[in-house]
């Protein structure tokens, strides 16, 4: 398991170095050596080893993946600046301004210290990939970091080794697959899989140990067989088993609920080619001389994933009539495939001739680099809070994904559960913000509705059509949400000016500073939490009074307006500014006798809730439906209730939890649509 075995001797590390970057750049490294060296000195690891053999790792590590002498060289110093007093300065002065920057880019932020370890991890991810962006080598330092440190997890207390493991399966092992750097994802995920659930990584260590004899012989029986039939159509090609990780074994018996037997590729073979259609020659021999599974057959190559992995995948009925996955790409595609974004660096550098015979062509370096920086800006939102920061980077994490076409036959990757929105801002920003809905295979849906690989979409888009907040809901992707926090971030600061314009234009709703203050100084009486009986809260409804977020108000129960309705605000005695909607009855009594103040739905605020009645035939399954239906616009359902009478109608009464107007046109639109349904409307009171 592993790169390799940790290195203990520097002319380990000072050897492999010669043999692939040559003499002059290995002394470049030899100098950053000696620094880290000189500056660790009398450091020592938990282990009890001297602290410079984890930059030594470290370095061993990226030598490994095929980086620069430059990242090799940030690799043994990345731990100077945060654990010494050399300074950044002092750094750029001697190695460059290059090399500064990428140990500063994964050096820890000393500031956050005292607050919790949840914003301290998240603000640290989040300055690394701030840095990331500008290079990528920051995160395959921090990675090659990581994995060393994760090797030696044991000499930690046990309460840390399950935080560091937990954090390493669920960040930095998915952050090494997005980036396509498999080789270094496989070891993370085995390791920390090792430190959480010790007893089952041992039975399936122990299971795949005792049939690996039985599975070499196998191989070899394949490979002879392979190799035969290939020759007979002239097709070059290397014929490898391939090992099955532990937690790739563990994680497939818990989510699929299969037995250690049942795991399809734990014989598999893989089978490298010199060009691309000799790996589709290869699959028809394949599929010739074994039965293919129907539904295991994946073309990665006509469809390669985000983090440009591109393979063929097939899974057949091998000559023992069990199955065996069978997974063929090129050179090229193998060296992608194992170190990812690091092979723009690898065989590019190497001075070995049969290390180099692989060079990566310039438009898979051009694409290397647009889709890792399209990914890593996807994750950088200076918005977000550290909670939802690390909640928005974990989902982009989630590797599945799902290939759609738009009209002309272009094929446009998206993380599995994202929606058709999701879809037009991936099109294009304004095609998202004024997108309708959408057509899937011809037929109309929502804008809400989840793309399954193999969809062709188009988006219906309407000059005059505007973006709701509730969209915030429907998006799951990062890169939507964060285009849709811009335009509603722009129209909050225009709102604010044309509000305070508006005041101060028209003198007769000009309000005193002292009646401000005192309105101010109103305290809003606590309600019942919903969700926490036992606990009192102050609802927050996103409406500023006069262009001011702070002055108190409340919505008026009589006709409980909800963000999108046209609402008035009333001074009250005592009770701060009442707020209705403008057709509401009793509001138009009160413009008689009551002042008004401006008030305008200004920026998020908590749900509102409001009742709804429906009416309906009163046939079996209907109650149901409704329920499923205003559960599918992912609202709350506060309280439910229905009657029926002698003439066969049923009439149900819900009360729900509602953002804004336009989630409840939704929620509406959708009951009328269920067939029995002859009325849906929001109660008036």
């Amino acid at each position: 398991m592993g790169l390799y075995q940790d290195i203990q001797d520097k002319q380990e590390l000072f050897d492999a170095i010669d043999r692939r970057l040559g003499s002059e750049k290995s002394s470049f490294v030899q100098k950053a050596y000696d620094l880290a060296y000189k500056m660790h000195d009398g450091q020592k690891r938990l282990s009890g080893e001297p602290y410079i053999i984890h930059p030594m790792n470290v370095a061993s590590i990226l030598d490994e993946l095929g980086l620069d002498e430059r990242a090799i060289a940030a690799g043994l110093l990345h731990d100077v600046v945060e654990d010494t007093s050399y300074s950044k300065d002092d750094m750029a002065k001697e190695f460059g301004e290059d090399i500064a920057d990428l140990v500063e880019g994964v050096t820890k932020i000393s500031e956050i210290k005292s607050q919790s370890k949840e914003t301290e991890a998240a603000e640290n991810i989040r300055k690394m990939l701030l840095a990331t962006i500008k290079d990528v080598r920051v995160m395959l330092i921090k990675l090659a970091d990581k994995t060393h440190n994760v090797r030696t997890l044991k000499y930690q207390p046990e309460e840390k080794q399950k935080r560091i493991a937990k954090e390493v399966l669920s960040l930095y092992a998915p952050i090494a697959g997005r980036l396509g750097v498999y080789k270094v994802k496989f070891e993370l995920e085995d390791l920390a899989f090792q430190s959480l659930h010790p007893t089952e990584y041992q039975e399936i260590k122990k299971r795949v140990s005792a049939k690996k004899s039985e599975r070499d012989e196998y191989i070899e029986k394949i490979k002879i067989i392979l190799k035969q039939r290939l020759a007979e159509i002239s097709i070059d090609a290397r014929i490898d088993g391939r090992a099955k990780h532990f937690y790739s074994i563990y994680r497939k018996m818990v989510t699929k609920e299969k037995s250690f037997s049942e795991i399809f590729d734990l014989r598999a073979v893989r089978i490298i080619t010199n060009e691309i259609k000799d790996c589709y020659g290869v699959l028809g021999i394949v599929h010739t001389l074994w039965t293919p599974i129907p539904g295991r057959f994946k073309d990665y190559i006509a469809t390669p994933k985000t983090n440009l992995y591109q393979s063929l995948h097939t899974t057949v009925f091998g000559p023992d009539g069990r199955p065996m996955e069978v997974q063929i790409r090129t050179k090229e595609m193998n060296a992608i495939a194992e170190n990812g974004v690091a092979a723009h660096w690898a065989y590019k550098e190497s001075t070995n001739v049969s290390r180099s015979s692989v060079i990566l062509s310039q438009g898979v370096e051009n694409a290397f680099r647009m889709k890792w920086l399209e990914i890593l800006k996807s994750w950088h939102d200076p918005s977000l809070d550290s909670k939802e920061f690390m909640e928005e980077l974990q989902y982009d994490l989630h590797e599945d994904e799902v290939f759609v076409f738009t009209p002309k036959g272009e094929i446009v990757e998206m993380p599995k559960g994202a929606t058709v929105l999701d879809y037009a801002f991936r099109i294009h920003t304004d095609i998202g913000l004024h997108a309708r809905g959408g057509k899937i295979n011809g037929r109309m849906v929502t804008l809400r509705t989840e793309l399954k690989s193999g969809d062709q979409v188009e988006i219906i888009t309407e000059k005059n059509s505007k973006p709701s907040p509730i969209w915030l809901r429907i998006v799951k992707t990062s890169g939507a949400r964060q285009k849709l926090r811009a335009y509603f971030r722009k129209l909050q600061e225009e709102t604010q000016k044309e509000t305070i314009a508006s005041v101060l234009e028209n003198s007769t709703q000009t309000i005193d500073e002292n009646t401000l203050k005192e309105i101010k100084k109103v305290k809003i009486k606590k309600t019942q939490s919903k969700t926490h009986p036992n606990r009192e809260e102050k609802k927050e409804f996103g409406i500023s009074v006069a262009g001011w977020n702070d002055v108190p108000v409340r919505i008026a129960s009589c006709c409980t307006p909800i963000p999108g309705d046209e609402i008035i605000g009333f001074i009250t005695r005592g009770r701060g500014v009442s707020v209705h909607k403008k057709d509401c009855t009793t509001a138009k009594n009160q413009l008689e006798w009551m002042k008004t103040i401006p008030v305008r739905w200004d920026g998020p605020g908590e749900p509102i809730p409001i009742q709804i009645e429906v009416r309906a035939k009163d046939v079996q399954g209907i109650y149901l439906s409704m329920v499923e239906s205003i559960s599918s616009t992912e609202t709350n359902i506060l309280e439910a209730g229905a009657s029926s009478n002698p003439s066969g109608m049923l009439t149900a009464k819900f009360m729900l939890e509602v953002d804004h107007l336009d989630q409840l046109k939704e929620i509406l639109e959708n009951l009328r649509m269920i067939q029995g349904v002859v009325f849906a409307e929001r109660v008036k009171k």
